[in-house]
């Protein structure tokens, strides 16, 4: 008996799937499929703006041009006095990002706040998502604990905000964080006298109840950092000297870094790592 070639007795199976060409209509369709879909995926993320020229970025377009130019002159004149910057941003949508991870990620990209103070503050607000977020920097965190910028969220903004007066809001609750930093650096800030009303009698009033048991706090923290310092001295770590509430040590690293001469724009060099410090809320 001859024998057969293992080559010629093994027969190829023919192929399930027909043989689909670059001009097959159901390939063109997945490419046009896939082309259209690309860029939605890629548009999910809000982009963060470039770094601002002033203090106000209303993308949302609810801050009117007066009330806007209130607010840079007051934010200015905060960075003149105390070196603190605070940032104020609002946008129309998340797009489904988490409003916590994109100020986040806008502060460090904008660098706000003084190298090796870490004093600056952005304030988000979301309007289609009805959201807003302080994130506050690491040379602030004592002066703007989380509770204390949560319910000025909740006292300052909230209510404004469920009568739609959003640009009355965002100077309530700018004017009420613009008190309590005024107070704790020891300087008045110039045409805080001109926010709305809620913000003046209430953050303003330094005898009222909400701020009392905040400077009282304070008080602690002072006595209780000095205690502190005193046996940590000489073992390193990062103290804080911020005005008016002594010296707290904190773990080596940065913060809110980066630097400027004058106003917002002209930041040079890196800024540091974020705590997460702050509060969210919406309305």
């Amino acid at each position: 008996m001859s024998s057969v070639p293992v080559s010629a007795a093994i027969t190829r199976p023919p192929s399930v799937l027909p043989t689909m060409s670059i001009n097959s209509p159901v390939k063109i369709f997945c490419i046009l499929l896939f082309a259209l879909f690309l860029p939605l995926s890629a548009a999910a993320t809000p982009q963060i703006p470039a770094q601002p020229s002033g203090y106000v970025v209303d993308l949302a377009g609810v801050i009117d041009g007066q009330r806007k130019e209130q607010l840079n002159n007051l934010l200015r004149d905060l960075e003149r006095k105390t070196t603190a910057q605070m940032v104020i941003l609002t946008i129309k949508s998340l797009d489904g990002q988490d409003i916590n991870s994109f100020s986040l990620q806008t502060a460090e990209q904008w660098k706000i706040g003084r190298k090796g103070k870490d004093n600056g503050l952005l304030f988000v607000v979301a309007m289609k998502d009805r959201k807003y977020r302080f994130e506050v920097g690491y040379g602030l965190e004592s002066i703007l604990p989380d509770s204390l910028v949560g319910s000025i969220g909740r006292k300052f903004l909230v209510p404004y905000f469920k009568q739609g007066q959003y640009g009355e809001g965002i100077a309530a609750a700018t004017g009420a964080v613009l008190n309590v930093l005024a107070k704790s650096y020891g300087v008045t800030i110039t045409g805080i006298d001109t926010l709305p009303a809620g913000a003046r009698t209430q953050a303003g009033n330094g005898s009222s109840g909400f701020l009392f048991f905040f400077f009282i706090l304070i008080g602690i923290v002072i006595v209780y950092s000095r205690s502190v310092n005193k046996r940590l001295r000489g073992k390193g770590g990062r103290r804080f000297g911020g005005p008016g509430i002594g010296p707290v040590i904190f773990p080596g690293g940065g913060g809110w870094g980066g630097g400027s001469s004058g106003g917002f724009g002209g930041f040079s060099g890196g800024g540091g790592g974020f705590g997460g410090g702050g509060a969210s809320g919406g309305w």
